[in-house]
């Protein structure tokens, strides 16, 4: 007893520094090596700062289908159900930084019967217990602290997910306008090969054109026919995808745009290559997991020294007869792990190589970053002189096809010149399209790349 009174004030008296330890390394972001400027950037473009960002396109269905997938999407609901875990999880981590605490009661009546003498007694109790694990090295607040990230992570994890999808879903309906922009092109030179057919028929029956010419007439007419069913099977197929995008069964859902023209083609001002740490949240995301690796190392540190625990309890007893007795008790017991076969060793050189392995994924995730943000920046770069040098040429196409069924009605050019002029025009129609779909689709690929719509505190 004399040695307890005086090894328990020093030891209370220790319990403030002790507490304050830490084995944790101090959190150092890596060095992401960002370059001060874009390659590839347009002069006078406008920022698109909306987190809405589908909205510059000027779609009111577009916005509705946005809002649908992100209501319903079965990808996105499970990451929101992740972030629910990690929060479970951080409250369960920080419990452990409180004492828990305990009632017991109990209560018995006994009645016995011995040479014809009966004795009864009655026996009562409640106590209650507390208890508390001193965190001497760090170890529950590195383990606290390793959960908040991953809780964090869970959350970039969360706009990761709604980021793609909403790419996914703007590109899968820029996807179907334009398949059917390359339907109504179809049918409009199927109408025109109709026609000639019927011309080039007459023109036989009269012996102005021969069979030959019936023959390469009908020849064309029947490929041009052939490329709807194709295009009509990409119709459903897309019609069927950006169903699923919205959580909704692909029978009978459709929409009612009918035509890119009938969309605006945005502007887009990347920023600076810096705000995209800020920007991305498959970035933030890996910093996030490397915050949790960093803290995980303290709590496998703090794993390899004593640890203390300290217990209170209080039990009073008869309460029921009247006559009562409390009992108290104080103990404290310190632990130490003696052998362990290197185990926690182990766990510790495991948690600093995690670390590390996090630190260069975190330097891809960037890299790959940038990669994007001037792909796309390429890709609208090109893709806006390619769509305008397509437009020209679609343009002469049809002039040319004009004024070679005007030479072909005056006997002045044979029939296989003026089908090579309709093939020709069917094609730039065609690729035209095509090209606008790339040049649209290259913007909604920037804004991703570029982490989605933003505010002007971020932009950089």
């Amino acid at each position: 007893m004399k040695r307890t009174r005086l090894t328990a004030p020093l030891m209370f008296g220790l319990l403030p520094w002790l507490a304050a330890c830490s084995l944790t390394p101090s959190y150092q972001m890596p060095d992401a090596k960002l370059p001060s400027y874009w390659e590839t950037v347009k002069e006078g473009t406008a920022q698109v700062a909306d987190t809405r960002w589908w909205l510059s396109y000027h779609s009111d269905e577009l916005d509705q289908l946005m809002q649908q997938a992100l209501a319903a999407n079965h990808d996105l609901a499970a990451a929101v159900s992740r972030i629910e875990q990690a929060r479970a999880s951080l409250r369960s981590a920080r419990s452990v930084l409180l004492p828990s605490a305990g009632l017991s009661a109990s209560a018995s009546h006994d009645r016995r019967r011995a040479d014809d003498v009966t004795t009864t007694s009655e026996d009562s109790q409640a106590g209650v217990s507390i208890a508390y694990e001193l965190d001497l090295w760090g170890a529950n607040r590195a383990a606290a602290a390793a959960a908040d990230a991953t809780l964090a992570a869970s959350r970039y994890s969360r706009d990761s997910v709604a980021l793609v999808l909403q790419a996914e879903v703007a590109s899968t309906y820029f996807q179907l306008l334009s398949l059917r922009d390359r339907l109504v092109i179809a049918q409009r030179n199927l109408d025109a090969a109709q026609e000639l057919m019927r011309l080039v028929q007459v023109r036989f029956d009269n012996g102005a054109a021969t069979a030959l010419d019936v023959a390469q007439q009908r020849t064309t007419l029947l490929g041009i026919q052939a490329q709807i069913p194709s295009l009509q099977q990409s119709v459903n197929e897309t019609r069927h995808a950006l169903a699923v995008l919205l959580g909704q069964v692909p029978q009978g859902f459709d929409v009612v745009g009918a035509s890119l023209a009938e969309l605006n083609l945005p502007t887009i001002d990347p920023g600076q290559p810096s705000a995209l740490l800020l920007r991305r949240p498959d970035i933030r995301m890996a910093e996030a997991q490397l915050m949790a690796a960093n803290a995980d190392i303290g709590a496998a540190r703090a794993a390899l020294l004593p640890s203390l625990d300290l217990s209170a309890s209080a039990t009073a007893t008869g309460l029921i007869s009247g006559g009562s007795a409390t009992v108290a008790s104080l103990a404290a017991s310190l632990a130490q792990t003696i052998f362990s076969g290197g185990r926690l060793r182990a766990q510790v050189a495991l948690t600093e190589a995690t670390r590390q392995t996090l630190a260069e994924t975190y330097a891809q995730t960037v890299l790959t970053g940038l990669q994007e943000v001037e792909d796309s920046l390429s890709l609208l770069d090109t893709s806006l002189e390619r769509t305008d040098l397509l437009a020209q040429t679609a343009e002469q196409a049809r002039e040319a096809y004009r004024l070679a069924r005007v030479r072909y009605d005056a006997g002045a050019i044979d029939l296989l010149t003026l089908l090579d002029s309709q093939r020709t025009q069917l094609s730039a129609e065609d690729t035209l399209v095509q090209a606008q779909l790339t040049q649209i689709n290259a913007t909604a690929q920037l804004v991703k790349a570029l982490g989605g719509g933003w505010s002007d505190a971020v932009s950089g």
